[in-house]
């Protein structure tokens, strides 16, 4: 207990004023982003990438928490209201929140999922507290063969965000490797695949890349499709007689918390898998299991809770082990980048103070969701009646106000368009984005500590490698999750 009691004095010693007004107005404006239908967190943290830049890395890090939390619960205001998912891994919430606004309970429901996604954020801070000194541990003896070998695995989880097809998955993964080989050869300090441009020697710019990919292409997609709005005159407010549940049905929170905790520790699962995995558990356990589907508050909580306790646990792997394993997690780790703070192992040791102020923002943050959310809930149900065309082209002008403001090149401009255009094309030819961004951001890695890693061994690089057991065991995960999908695929085509 001293020690709990230490570390937190130690957190609470590395945010101050600005930290904590930065995580607010990510709260805030995440869960704006959150309840606009069709946008989202990732949009979020992008559109919020280039304002970090002048920041300092603990700013920076908490805006960008801010819009991951705020972002992952406002999509439970829009299917409450609307019956519209406002974010993906709302769809579970939508199955019993909406059904109790059609039976006048809007207000009941909204306040659950509020609770619910502030029970998992706090419970996915504390696992993400508590393993920081064994992930500690561990990281000490890792170098540059078992960086590589990580920032390997990571790559392989290039096909588990390849929905649909793997191919396309996975050419993707390549187009972003091949992105992240412009500019300046990291050894030899040669030019090389610059187009005998010197604006390139620095290769290409992230933030335009990323704004580009996301929200440009997102306002062209966006374009072409139809949202019906809000029209209900029913007032939304905060049901207190909600807070009840907190002791009715404790172990119902705790259940889905644990779950979205664990399922976001997983690489390339997501809060969409854990909030369906915990519904059904709630299900499952429930005494009146008839009820789900038409308003039953079990599914509110269990959905909301585990999504939102996902966030945290899905920190925990790029942080400790550098695999951004999900595509939100993977733009803010391209975020940590910006400041110079590699994300890995070596985190621990390298940039502690940085580190630490990364918890202390997650749990602040999780703890004023709760205030947060239900002081400006009028807000953000109002929020829903913006139009759709004033909407875009608010992102459009911060996409391209914050891409010109990082580095005040025009060229930066031209990169954000034509990845905007490539973003749209590949959407549209069912492409995912996300595995572009984490060859991208792993490129460099695995390209820096292979080298490293050789000059180390000579000429005998598989001895060395053989002579690493820990290196070794994470390749040998690399080579299974190469195969498991060619094994499956032989399975399924065999039954």
């Amino acid at each position: 207990m001293a020690e709990l009691g230490a570390l937190l004095a130690e957190l609470g010693g590395l945010v101050g004023l600005a930290q904590v007004g930065a995580l607010l107005i990510g709260l805030v404006l995440g869960i704006i982003v959150g309840v606009l239908p069709g946008l989202g967190p990732l949009l979020g943290v992008t559109l919020a990438i280039p304002f970090t830049f002048h920041m300092d890395p603990v700013s920076s890090i908490a805006l960008l928490i801010g819009f991951y939390q705020g972002g992952s619960y406002g999509g439970a205001v829009t299917a409450t209201v609307l019956g519209i998912p406002g974010t993906p891994i709302a769809a579970a919430t939508l199955l019993d929140a909406h059904p109790m606004a059609l039976a006048g309970r809007s207000s009941e429901a909204v306040t659950l999922a509020t609770l619910a996604s502030w029970i998992g954020g706090l419970i996915g801070g504390t696992v993400l507290l508590f393993t920081a000194p064994a992930l500690a541990k561990i990281a000490v003896r890792f170098g540059p063969a078992e960086t590589f070998a990580l920032a390997a695995l990571g790559l392989t989880a290039i096909a588990s965000l390849s929905q649909g097809s793997t191919l396309k998955g996975l050419l993707s993964g390549l187009f972003g490797l091949m992105c992240a080989t412009i500019g300046t050869d990291p050894f030899t300090g040669i030019a090389r695949f610059n187009f005998d441009r010197t604006e390139f020697s620095g290769g290409l710019t992230f933030v335009a890349l990323l704004v580009g990919l996301f929200a440009i292409s997102e306002v062209l997609m966006q374009i072409e499709r139809t949202m019906r709005g809000w029209q209900a005159s029913e007032r939304i407010g905060v049901a207190f007689s909600m807070f009840r549940t907190l002791v009715s049905r404790f172990f119902g929170y705790l259940r889905a918390s644990l779950v979205g905790v664990g399922i976001g520790i997983i690489p390339a699962v997501g809060g969409v898998t854990s909030a369906f995995l915990a519904y059904k558990l709630a299900r499952d356990f429930s005494k009146e299991p008839e009820r789900f589907g038409k308003g039953a508050p079990e599914g509110v909580i269990a959905s909301e809770a585990a999504n939102s306790a996902t966030t945290g646990g899905a920190l925990i792997p790029m942080l400790a082990l550098g695999i951004p394993g999900d595509p939100i997690v993977a733009v803010m780790m391209g975020g940590l980048l910006i400041h110079g703070v590699t994300p890995g192992p070596m985190l621990f040791f390298t940039n502690l103070e940085v580190l630490n102020g990364i918890f202390a923002t997650f749990l602040i943050g999780a703890m004023l969701l709760l205030p947060l959310g239900l002081a400006l809930l009028p807000l953000f149900v109002r929020v829903l009646r913006v139009p759709l065309d004033y909407m875009l082209a608010g992102v459009l002008l911060l996409a391209i106000f914050g891409t010109f403001a990082v580095q005040r090149q025009t060229l930066d401009l031209w990169i954000m368009w034509l990845f905007g255009v490539v973003g749209y094309a590949m959407r549209k030819a069912g492409f995912p984005l996300a595995p572009l961004v984490i060859g991208f951001v792993l490129g460099p890695i695995v390209e820096v500590n292979l080298r490293r890693a050789a000059t180390l061994a000579s000429s005998d690089l598989t001895g060395y490698f053989l002579g690493r057991p820990i290196a070794l065991g994470i390749l040998v995960l690399v080579a299974l999750a190469l195969a498991f999908p060619l094994l499956r695929a032989l399975w399924q085509r065999r039954a």
